[in-house]
């Protein structure tokens, strides 16, 4: 775990000689001082050197308070350090800055959904005895003993606080900080960032003042690592905390391939560590109920056996803003649903996104960002797996529709599409109600690979379709279409965004909002209108996880749609065809081996 000066003559020993509180205890395992180096390169351009200090010294050219807020989680990069050297914002200025951070709860990491929640709490890790005992009268003169819990890791600390019958934690994140009203250290971070938080900030020398360094706190961005300005940073790390808060207690997969769990990992990585990965239902059953962690399944495989047991289930699917490339072709996803109520194409229970569809109340100020995101999508023309392919569609003055087709069996049709469940069926009910319309068929890509049931015979297609998309973009077909008709396809739904009317045969997480028609049964309603913003803010913003390829860490979608706008360029170079031409020949290797 990384490190800040103690008081005294340990404070020499730089960054890393006391204690840190970027993530929590336990081992080694936060960024390495190389990490600490690079954004202070960024942040400087790397004028000369610089040395590591703490709280306590006085900001002064050539040093540098790291870890000035803490990480949500323990290996996250630094987003606030202090620099010495750096011109003092106004006092007015730093406590805005303050209020900030005080209101996003930035100045805590991530805490366990067990933490305790005291009024008090004292650091006595590192401190001798006779620290011990009067950092403890302190704390007793400020706040009953019920009122406290002791951070320590052993020793005389810990010795002194089992004394007096006071709980002991072992890590920061045991933690939560929506009760403190102050810390007590003998050093460290702690008080300080209590006093950023506009706690109370205690330690041996006196009342913290957190002022000199936070007015020359300095930010970078933690999935690019270029300087950013304070409200953009301090926007990333409350997305981080958010983040790992949401996964406050440990997950249990179930029955998760290597590939599958490596890129499952920071999705559910939180303050309790990174997934445990187990085969068997009754093993990972155990291990859940010994751990009280959560049971991560994918799609709708049965649970029933650990929701019985009183275990927590969420269910796993891809997002909506998947990859470039296919999840059949091992194209690591950008993007989960993740669902403890159902998952979203299932029309047969509800769901944690038609729960937020129907419920959310949601701020003109998010209709805005909604709004914004979905013009950039359309823009860079992003849709769920961005394949580079690039085959010319007809020209024709008959009205124009477009017919997705989908992997028969597939769980969304399943659970999702009561009325037609085969694409020759969705064929030949589009054509009888545009007889005089000019329709593309485009199969689904896992379709074309050979491995996915849902091809349509020679005669339907004759007989419905007046040509079909095979090596034609999603974005580009789209853009072609007056229309889109499908049965639950995402490709409705990427029409919806771009102000397409929509017809679907089933009932997807999108219908039944006031923007789509349902022919086979024209009442369906879930209750509620919505604007084409409030389904995307909805469905692209507050519903999917994100994680940035690159960093592995999570990021908002905007990020998200950046990357993989690049990525689909990239692939198009030769290096990129390389590249993809080496993971196609891996694929098949392992989907040979299933």
């Amino acid at each position: 775990m990384a490190r800040t000066p103690a008081s005294g003559p340990r404070r020499a020993g730089g960054a890393h000689a006391g204690h840190d509180d970027h993530g929590g205890g336990g081992p080694r395992q936060g960024p390495s001082r190389a990490r600490l180096r690079r954004a202070l390169r960024t942040l400087t351009g790397g004028r000369g050197a610089t040395r590591f200090v703490h709280w306590a010294d006085a900001p002064a050219p050539g040093t540098a308070l790291p870890w000035l807020l803490p990480a949500a989680l323990p290996g996250h990069p630094p987003v606030a350090l202090g620099l010495g050297e750096a011109p003092a914002r106004s006092p007015e200025a730093t406590a805005e800055l303050a209020a900030r951070i005080a209101a996003d709860l930035t100045w805590w990491p991530a805490a366990i959904s067990t933490a305790a929640r005291p009024e008090t709490l004292v650091d006595l890790r590192d401190a001798d005895a006779a620290d011990a005992e009067s950092l403890l009268a302190m704390a007793e003169a400020r706040a009953p003993a019920a009122d406290t819990v002791v951070l320590a890791h052993g020793g005389e600390g810990e010795a002194a606080a089992r004394r007096r019958g006071l709980p002991v934690v072992r890590r920061v994140a045991e933690v939560c900080p929506s009760r403190l009203d102050r810390v007590v250290a003998s050093h460290g971070a702690l008080a300080h960032r209590a006093a950023v938080g506009g706690r109370l900030g205690l330690t041996l020398a006196g009342e913290a003042d957190p002022a000199p360094w936070l007015s020359r706190a300095r930010f970078v961005d933690p999935w690019r690592g270029l300087a950013a300005p304070a409200a953009e940073a301090l926007d990333a790390l409350a997305l981080l905390r958010a983040a790992a808060q949401r996964n406050d207690r440990r997950t249990v997969t179930l029955g998760f391939s290597r590939w599958k769990r490596r890129n499952a990992d920071p999705f559910l990585t939180g303050p309790e560590g990174r997934p445990a990965h187990v085969g068997g239902l009754r093993n990972a059953v155990q291990v859940a109920l010994a751990t009280r962690a959560r049971l991560a399944v994918w799609g709708m495989r049965d649970a029933s056996e650990a929701e019985a047991a009183g275990v927590e289930v969420i269910r796993l699917e891809d997002g909506f803003v998947r990859s470039v490339g296919l999840g059949l072709r091992h194209a690591p996803p950008c993007s989960l649903a993740v669902d403890r109520l159902g998952l979203y194409f299932d029309a047969t229970r509800p769901t944690d996104l038609e729960a937020l569809m129907r419920e959310a109340e949601i701020p003109e100020p998010l209709l805005e960002r909604a709004s914004a995101l979905r013009r950039r999508l359309i823009e860079l023309g992003i849709t769920k797996y961005n394949l580079a392919r690039s085959a010319p569609l007809p020209q024709t003055s008959r009205r124009k529709i477009l017919v997705p087709g989908q992997v028969e069996g597939d769980q969304s049709l399943r659970f999702g599409s009561p009325e037609v469940q085969q694409n020759a069926e969705l064929l030949r009910r589009v054509r009888a109600r545009h007889p005089e319309a000019f329709i593309l068929y485009k199969p689904h890509p896992d379709v074309l690979t050979g491995l996915r049931p849902g091809a349509v015979d020679e005669a339907t297609l004759a007989a419905c379709a007046d040509a079909v998309a095979t090596e034609s973009a999603a974005e580009a077909c789209l853009e072609w279409a007056d229309r889109v008709e499908c049965m639950t396809s995402l490709m409705g739904f990427e029409a919806l965004l771009r102000d397409l009317p929509v017809t679907t045969f089933g009932r997807p997480f999108y219908a039944g909002w006031g923007l789509t028609e349902t022919p086979f049964d024209p009442a369906f309603s879930r209750g509620r209108t919505l604007s084409i913003d409030a389904l995307a803010a909805c469905a692209l913003i507050l519903y999917p996880r994100y994680v940035d390829p690159v960093t592995r860490l999570p990021a908002p979608p905007e990020k998200v749609l950046e990357w993989l706008h690049a990525e689909r360029d990239y692939v198009k170079t030769p290096r990129g065809r390389a590249r993809e031409a080496w993971r196609g020949l891996a694929s098949r290797a392992l989907n040979l081996l299933r």
